[in-house]
């Protein structure tokens, strides 16, 4: 009997609490004050006044959306910066078609239009907002140029404040698994180093990065070697007038998949070129290739060639491909190579020459070191390495923030030097527990990481807990956090 009272006692506390997490943790906005002050801000410097949000998780736009959106623009922002996963689940972008989808589309944009702010609305992508497929994730950027609002994706902006300058900086966040989306790596071989991916079951990409007017990046030639070490089972490619720096899955594609004896023209974002598509050449395991592309555009009608031979043997004097795109949606864009599949997958002796006899690009990966990222290159699945590329960038004495919607970039922003870095993902552990804290808690960090203010040397971390949920629709002691940043100067006296 009194083993029955004690079960009815311990499933009476456990009601009690689910219920209210869901009534009160659930849905009462925690608004949170930090101040954030820089000796890189002037002394006249005004203030600025940021608020952050993160992890929406929008379902449908409902009361609890429009509650949140109201509070966020009664702070009156200067501007205001929310650090990725808009969507409810990844799942949904694998039904680009479905009406759920483009329902929680519209839902997202009318949320993100409610906001209001002086400088405006950045923000940056999480692991909710990508697709298996990174041309359906296209959707969202779309969406959010649409209604004005900057998505910083592997990007900067610069905010202008008297004589202070504020970097922007964002990265993306797909979080695949490291076996489903290959990293690219300087690799040493006999012949000096290139760049190498390995066995990845999804499609995996690497991009140069290019910076400022894009005037230049058209009407050139791409070319490079390459070899693999399957190539019955493994393939690779070359991409080119590619938008993938800029957070779009928009490029033209010479490929081959394992086990194919043809290349083929194969665009993202456009569509498939007419005329001849296909370089009909044997691969063969371990042996060094080259490849030559040529793209020209003039207005909407862009000319494509393409040519792949054996490393030593004489260069075709024709071209192998020659199509025409009278279509093309993009009339420049950088360059990148593409792997899927088992094996080794190598890439050096990569040049890219513009019309006007500009060399755009001449890399041999020598000047990194072996097993190292190759610096001004992002692979897909692995933004991190953008950070240090774009910190190059921001003088020495300008005040810099990162939108990473994972708080582990910070392995990547403090080396780099960024002043503050924002995130959220692990919404605060969405479940805390008295004493031991956030039992789960999605960062290689740890538990101590969760939410709240952290310093790493000079570099300030700041983890919100996020205004939705993931799972089940619980918060235990871990309320949705709206967060103010007060930014101002050491030196001044606001």
């Amino acid at each position: 009997m009194m083993l029955k009272k004690v079960f009815l006692v311990i499933f009476i506390f456990i009601i009690a609490l689910l219920a209210y997490s869901y009534y009160f943790d659930r849905y009462n906005l925690d608004i949170h004050h930090v101040d954030i002050a820089s000796s890189k801000l002037p002394g006249n410097f005004p203030g600025l006044r940021i608020v952050q949000i993160s992890d929406v998780h929008i379902g449908t736009l409902g009361d609890y959306e429009l509650k949140v959106a109201k509070s966020v623009n009664s702070l009156h922002p200067d501007v205001i910066l929310i650090t990725g996963d808009f969507f409810q689940h990844q799942d949904l972008f694998e039904r680009p078609r479905s009406a759920e989808l483009q329902n929680n589309l519209k839902d997202v944009e009318s949320f993100v239009k409610l906001l209001h702010s002086k400088m405006g609305v950045f923000v940056s992508r999480g692991n909710n907002d990508f697709s298996n497929d990174k041309e359906v994730s296209n959707l969202f950027p779309d969406a959010m140029q649409k209604i004005g609002v900057t998505l910083l994706s592997n990007s900067e902006r610069v905010l202008r404040i008297g004589d202070a300058r504020i970097h922007l900086l964002g990265v993306d966040y797909p979080e695949f698994h490291k076996e489903e989306v290959a990293d690219f790596f300087i690799a040493k071989y006999s012949g000096g180093q290139c760049l190498q991916s390995n066995e990845s079951t999804r499609n995996s990409y690497s991009h140069f990065l290019i910076r400022g007017s894009r005037e230049a990046w058209k009407n050139y030639t791409y070319t490079g070697k390459f070899r693999q070490s399957k190539p019955d089972s493994g393939g690779l490619g070359f991409t080119f007038y590619s938008q993938f720096d800029r957070g779009l899955d928009r490029f033209f594609r010479l490929r081959r998949i394992g086990g194919d004896e043809t290349f083929v023209l194969s665009p993202h974002g456009a569509q498939p070129p007419k005329g001849d598509i296909y370089v009909a050449t044997k691969i063969n395991a371990d042996i060094w290739y080259r490849f030559k592309i040529s793209c020209t555009t003039s207005g909407h009608r862009a000319q494509i060639s393409a040519r792949v031979w054996r490393d030593g043997d004489e260069e075709p004097a024709n071209w192998q491909a020659d199509a025409v795109d009278a279509l093309a949606p993009f009339a420049d864009g950088t360059v990148g190579v593409w792997s899927h599949g088992k094996g080794m997958h190598q890439f050096d002796d990569l040049v890219v020459v513009n019309a006007l006899g500009d060399t755009l690009l001449m890399e041999n990966f020598e000047q990194d070191q072996p097993l190292k990222d190759a610096f001004g290159w992002v692979d897909y699945n692995y933004e991190g390495e953008v950070i240090p590329w774009l910190m190059q960038f921001v003088p020495k004495n300008d005040f810099s923030i990162l939108l990473a919607h994972t708080p582990d970039m910070i392995k990547w922003a403090a080396p780099a030097g960024v002043d503050l870095q924002l995130s959220g993902h692990t919404h605060g552990g969405q479940v805390r527990l008295p004493i031991i804290g956030a039992p789960i808690v999605r960062s290689a960090l740890g538990r101590k990481y969760a939410a709240g203010l952290f310093h790493f040397g000079a570099t300030t971390l700041y983890v919100n807990r996020g205004i939705g949920t993931v799972m089940l629709p619980l918060r235990v002691f871990c309320r949705p956090e709206i967060t103010v940043f007060t930014l101002k100067s050491a030196d001044g006296d606001n």
